[in-house]
């Protein structure tokens, strides 16, 4: 009887354990977006795509308004975002040795045009608890951060997100024109769209509460608002002008002028609810689109934005910028793709379809 007792009992745990077995693993959330059990690369965040019916946070002009507006409805495809800013060291490993040809006359490409580095610390020397490596690069051209994402993507054996003849080479050895199309249906690494990049870094679900949040993570501080230039709320996941020598917000403003600030190692501040890094503050980032004053309504699935323009757009905030720019939804930031920036770098992504 006892040996019966037994043979029942083992036959149940064990049955058990290969229905256990057999149930499919999470695919994420539903499709209003935020994270998933889906395994990413390393260093990166499977960020869920979704559905957004826009709705215009603010009753302002353009800037504060971000790009999923009223009567605007977007849906983006699921894709992965690296968690953190590329770095010196990253871009360096990738970069170096890259050579090009443009009309007869070979280059070698810049491995680190950063302003922020060891050769510049009388000005921009390393902040504390900072290892100079992992800064942030800056000082990258557009054209020099698709190239360095084609150029990822080949070392590692992904397919080039981007097509890119060069035309045109600093005496700096960075690019400063080129033709450049986007290659569909890539797997390798490109920069995301400015709907890709506020979709993350407002935490990648509609639904949240961190989705309305002023910054990438955290909430305005009582008693400020989008346009405050000092705004504690960032002090817990973003560097900017009034808090960058000690991580809180102080009385004074740092200004480029001053010894031995700049860009602070990644990683240092609160993630997001995505678990992404330093997306406001640090160094704003490149995104692939034109920059454009206004935001297209109705119905658009994985917009890239306008077909052409002067500016490419710019997200995220900086290290010497005043807290209103490093709003998750503040979009007057844009610059030249020709030129480089001491507060603008990279942040990359996949597609994970």
């Amino acid at each position: 009887m006892k040996k019966i007792k037994l043979f029942a009992v083992f036959s149940a745990m064990t049955l058990a354990l290969i229905l256990a077995g057999c149930q499919q693993p999470s695919s994420g959330s539903d499709n209003t977006g935020g994270t998933s059990q889906i395994s990413a690369p390393a260093g990166f965040v499977y960020v869920k795509g979704g559905t957004v019916t826009g709705n215009t946070p603010y009753n302002d002009v353009y800037d504060y308004n971000g790009v999923f507006i009223t009567d605007r409805t977007v849906t983006l495809s699921d894709f992965y975002m690296s968690k953190y800013e590329v770095t010196q060291d990253e871009y360096s490993a990738v970069m170096t040795e890259q050579k090009v040809t443009v009309s007869g006359t070979e280059y070698t490409l810049n491995a680190n045009p950063s302003y922020c580095t060891e050769a510049n610390k009388s000005k921009y020397g390393v902040n504390f608890g900072s290892e100079q490596g992992k800064r942030p690069v800056e000082g990258v051209t557009w054209y020099d951060a698709v190239y360095y994402c084609n150029a990822r993507s080949k070392k590692e054996r992904l397919t080039s997100a981007y097509n890119i003849t060069v035309n045109k080479v600093s005496t700096n050895n960075q690019i400063t024109a080129a033709d450049v199309t986007l290659v569909d249906g890539a797997d390798g690494y490109r920069l995301p769209t400015e709907a890709e990049w506020e979709y993350a870094a407002r935490g990648g679900n509609p639904k949240a509460g961190a989705w309305n949040y002023m910054f990438s993570g955290a909430d305005t501080a009582s008693g400020e608002n989008y346009r405050s230039d000092k705004n504690a709320g960032l002090d817990a996941v973003g560097w900017y002008c009034y808090n960058n020598d000690t991580g809180k917000t102080g009385s004074s403003k740092v200004t480029t002028s001053e010894t031995g600030k700049g860009t602070h190692q990644v990683g240092q501040k609160a993630p997001n609810a995505l678990g992404i890094y330093d997306m406001s503050g640090n160094v704003c980032e490149w995104c692939w689109d034109w920059h454009s004053t206004t935001v297209t309504t109705g119905n658009e699935t994985d917009p890239v934005g306008a077909s052409s323009g002067s500016r490419r757009v710019a997200r995220g905030g900086s290290w010497n910028f005043n807290a209103d720019a490093a709003a998750s939804c503040y979009r007057q930031n844009s610059q030249d793709p020709g030129t480089g920036y001491f507060v603008l770098g990279i942040r990359v992504v996949r597609s994970a379809n």
